[in-house]
């Protein structure tokens, strides 16, 4: 939704794009880096390497770092303040939400998780070179 009214709002800038499409799983290319979006309440996160492979084939095979970026969790899993899992081929990287716990969050226990907002940084020949992050407290 977000990027839809972004989208309006920028509809006469010629230099601006956003990709306003619905599919659940969305793949760019920058330079040497392969990168994928999900929510990530669909595959499971260990289909994700060959999902990406088989989706988007050419751009698989034309890159040499590949990134998923996934929302659905809303918090760190595994160990404390480590998100990211590394599978044949790719880094899975889940991402906290900037979002308050609602009444779904507080039955379940999630409430302890901190609010943020994550972003990376990608060279177009290394691939991430740097995570940034902010912590709403």
């Amino acid at each position: 939704m977000l990027v839809d009214a972004l989208s309006c709002w920028f509809h006469k800038a010629n230099d601006v794009s956003f990709d306003v499409d619905i599919a659940h799983r969305k793949y760019y290319r920058y330079g040497n880096s392969m990168i994928a979006t999900t929510h990530g309440d669909g595959a499971k996160n260990n289909d994700m390497p060959l999902l990406m492979a088989s989706e988007a084939p050419h751009m698989w095979a034309d890159t040499r770092h590949r990134y998923i970026y996934q929302h659905h969790v809303h918090h760190r899993t595994k160990v404390q303040w480590q998100s990211v899992k590394d599978y044949p081929g790719i880094t899975l990287t889940t991402l906290r939400s900037p979002s308050a716990p609602d009444a779904w969050h507080d039955r379940n226990g999630y409430t302890a998780t901190p609010q943020a907002i994550e972003g990376f940084v990608h060279s177009y020949e290394h691939g991430q070179v740097a995570r940034l992050s902010h912590i709403f407290r």
